[in-house]
Formats: C-alpha cells, structure tokens, sequence
C-alpha cells in the first residue's frame, strides 16, 4: 500500500531557512528545483494556481486564439463554443497532472517516473521542453510585433530589425529574470498581470463596441462544412491549448499540500482557472475580431492600428509585457525539464541556460519569414507527442490511487538505481511502448499549416489526430499494465 510524500520524514538538509515558497530568503533565488519539497515550504493554496494560470493567460497571445476561429471561416458564437468545448475536453486529461504535483512534491516530469520509469521520465522532461521553449519564441514574436505596431503609431517608431529586436530583448529580459528568481517572483508578477492584464481585456470589447458585429456568421469553412471546421478548432485550439500545459501544471501544485488542500478543492479551482485562462482571453478575441476591417489580417497589426488612440495608450503595456506572464512561466518550467534531464544542474543554472536558448530562437526568427507559422505548426505535433504522455500518466495514477513514493522518484536525480519505479533499467516498457505507438498515430493523422500526415483525410477533413493518438496510446497501454503483476508499483 502507498503512502502519501508527506508522510517521508523529513531530513536535516530539507530544513529550509524559512517557510516561502521555494526555499529562499526574502530577495534570494529559489533553491528547489526537481527535488522533493519538504512540507515547510508547500504554503500555496488553490488561489495561487488559479492566480498564475489566469496571469499567464491575459497576454495578446490568448487572445488571438479566438482570432484563428475566426480565420477558419467560422462565426463568433461558433468559434466561442468551440474553444470552450475543446478546453473542457483537455480539462479531463489535465486533472491527474493538477493532483500529482501536490501529491508527489515535485513537477510533473519527475512525478512521470512512476508510470514510466525513473528514466523513462525523460519523455516528459523532453515534451516539456520542447513545448516550452516553442511557446517562449511564439509569445515573445506575438508580444514584441504588437507593442511595436502600438509604439510605431503612437511615436513614429520605424519598424526595423533593430527596432524589433530591441522589443524582443525587452520581453525576453523581463521574463528571463523572473524565471531566474523563481516561484515566488512568478506568482507575484503574474498576480499584477492578472489585475492590469484583466482590466485591459475588460476595456478592449469597450473600445471597439461600435464596430463589433455580435451576428458575425463567418466566412468560407476551411474545411468545406460547419461541423468539421468547428470540430477542428476545438481540437486545434481548445484540446491542443490546454495540453500545452500538461506537463508544466505540476510546477506550480508541487507547494500545495494535499493534506491541508484535498482535490475536492484542489481540482475545482485548478479546472476554473485553466478554463478562465483560455476561454475568456479567447473570447474577447473572436469578438473584437469581427470589428477589424480585415478580421482575416493578424490580429496584433489590427488591434494596433484600428483601436481608438486612448485604448492604443493603455495597449502599450499589454502589448510589451502581457506576454511575459505566460514566457517566464514557460521558461520557469523548462528550466526545470533541463534541471530533470541534466542532473548535476541547479535549477537557475538550467533556466539561465533555457534563457539563452529561447533568445538565441527569437533572434533566427527574424531571419525566417514564416516563422510564426512554422512555429505553430510545431506547437500542434507537440501536442500529438503530449496527448498519449497525458493519457498514460493519468491512467497510472488512477492505477496508483494516487498514492506516490516520494523518495523513489528521486532515484535518477541522486544518481542512483533500484526502488519500485526501476523497472526494466529505470523504464517501464509498456507505458513507453503505448506512448510511442500514439504518438505516431498522432503524427500520422495531423493536419498543420506546414505538414499534413498521410492518414489525415482518414475522417473526411476531420482531424482526428488528437483522439487517436489518445486512444491507440490508452487501448495498448491497459491490456500491457492489467496482468497481475504489471501494474506500476505502489
């Protein structure tokens, strides 16, 4: 029978100089990063997820989410409901991942370990880097091109390469020091962003009011009817946004105590904030979308010159920082997929490194003409490679009861080999087995802007990419893990 982390006693080292989060002093850096988190230190609550999910999330990059419903032809109501349909969707999926960082005491990568091995873990360190590193580059392009639109009418400022890498170099220094600093910093800024991000989003339906078309029906489907264009934004959108965040929302539940916080609690909240993150920034996007001229053109260049100067005013700030809710906590949790992979890093080491990845990647890209496109089209086979990882960790931790052995999933960190989650050379086969065969019936069904796999017109337009590479990855993984004996351990 498991225990649960907290029940581990704690040792001298674990003692930590206070009890804030992360383990540091007052101005210090956070000293945690993939170890287990002793109970001192887990003084979060619910709120703060929900804080530092909504914060994240009130940036021109979620809001133009409900701006590509739009372009795929359909209308405001109907791209709203999509979105809200697929987010509720990818919700299930991400409820295991919610309660594992509070149950195990660490991020969800290293908690992975229990299903697929302590080195087998590395598949969600590595999808999580990746994810991470990708939405960095996009949200820092998405930040840095609007404000500089914003800046170019309101002062005159010539839209250059130099130009744009200085807006870059701005988002990305702002970020980066937060990531550094670590959790506490995260859940400060990101609680600001939330009150002035939030009053700006409130505002922007405000300033277009006398442009928007509340009956705005659409365009041309791109996917020639209603139902499989519909169908394709609340997968391309809904379910593929919220697995973006599927392996990094253990980062932020690892502080929260699950016996102080019990999932009646804790998954309520969570599912509140992820479904307020994405579905209402999206919102306000569809409809101050139908107010464009063009509701077709990028959405940052029309916000920009087509909003009233007071709102352009007040838009500046937004535009520059919104984004950096979402890119520090995106360097904040890729900072700790490194530290996971390359053991003998702390986690400040590794997100200084992640830090200078993610700029090196936004500076080539204004080298790339299309690189905006590629990189979404690199977001969606991400989320083909994250679908079958999500629906196998949730299926081992409801084969666990949820129960975790804190200590043995330490076991690759300290260098070290055996305990229940070793397996076959620290790899449990099966799970790495199911994830693989998902993923490539995830690959070989996906429709993106740059590559279209050779089974995708299997559903007649549909893209079913998501849902099979889901159900390929769960009908092989139960039948290998439902023998007596072949369940991972407890």
């Amino acid at each position: 029978m498991g225990v649960d982390p907290q029940a581990a006693p704690e040792r001298p080292e674990d003692r930590p100089p206070d009890i804030r989060p992360g383990g540091a002093g007052r101005r210090g850096v956070e000293r945690r990063g993939v170890d287990r988190i002793p109970d001192v230190e887990r003084t979060s609550t619910p709120a703060t997820f929900f804080v530092i999910f909504v914060g994240t999330s009130v940036g021109l990059g979620a809001v133009a989410f409900g701006w590509v419903g739009i372009t795929f032809g359909l209308g405001v109501w109907a791209t709203i409901s999509a979105i809200a349909a697929g987010t509720a969707v990818g919700q299930i999926l991400l409820v295991p991942l919610i309660l594992a960082g509070s149950r195990a005491a660490t991020n969800d990568a290293t908690a992975s370990g229990a299903t697929f091995g302590v080195r087998g873990r590395v598949i969600g360190s590595g999808i999580g880097l990746a994810t991470c590193l990708v939405s960095v580059a996009l949200t820092v392009w998405t930040s840095g091109s609007a404000g500089l639109s914003v800046a170019s009418r309101l002062f005159g400022l010539a839209d250059s390469p130099a130009a744009q890498a200085g807006a870059f170099a701005l988002v990305a220094a702002v970020s980066v020091a937060v990531a550094i600093w670590g959790y506490r910093w995260l859940v400060r800024s990101t609680a600001t962003l939330a009150l002035i991000g939030g009053a700006l989003l409130v505002l922007m339906p405000f300033a277009f009011a006398g442009s928007i078309k509340w009956d705005y029906v659409g365009g041309q489907y791109l996917l020639g009817t209603f139902w499989a264009t519909w169908l394709s934004v609340a997968a391309t959108v809904g379910v593929a946004g919220a697995l973006v965040v599927c392996t990094i929302v253990g980062d932020w539940t690892r502080y929260i105590r699950p016996d102080r916080h019990p999932a009646r609690t804790l998954v309520p909240i969570a599912s509140a904030g992820i479904f307020v993150g994405f579905v209402v920034p999206a919102t306000v996007g569809a409809v101050v979308a139908t107010a464009f001229t063009d509701p077709f053109a990028p959405f940052p260049v029309s916000l920009a010159g087509e909003s009233p100067t007071w709102y352009a005013v007040v838009l500046l700030p937004l535009a520059l920082l919104g984004g950096v809710g979402l890119t520090a906590s995106s360097l904040y949790s890729a900072g700790l997929d490194l530290d996971a992979l390359v053991v003998r890093l702390t986690r400040a080491q590794a997100t200084v490194i992640i830090g200078v990845v993610a700029v090196t990647l936004v500076y080539l890209g204004l080298l790339a003409p299309r690189v905006q496109e590629s990189i979404s089209a690199a977001l969606l086979v991400l989320a083909e490679l994250s679908a079958p990882w999500a629906v196998i960790f949730g299926l081992g931790f409801l084969q666990a009861r949820g129960h975790y052995h804190a200590d043995d999933l330490q076991v690759f960190n300290r260098r070290e080999t055996g305990g229940r989650y070793w397996y076959t050379a620290g790899w449990h086969l099966p799970a790495a087995l199911a994830w693989a065969a998902g993923s490539i019936a995830g690959l070989l069904t996906v429709q993106t802007p740059l590559y279209t796999g050779p089974l995708a017109g299997v559903a007649n337009g549909i893209d079913i990419s998501l849902l099979a590479a889901a159900a390929v990855a769960a009908l092989i993984y139960l039948p290998l893990t439902t023998r007596r004996g072949a369940r991972p351990a407890r």
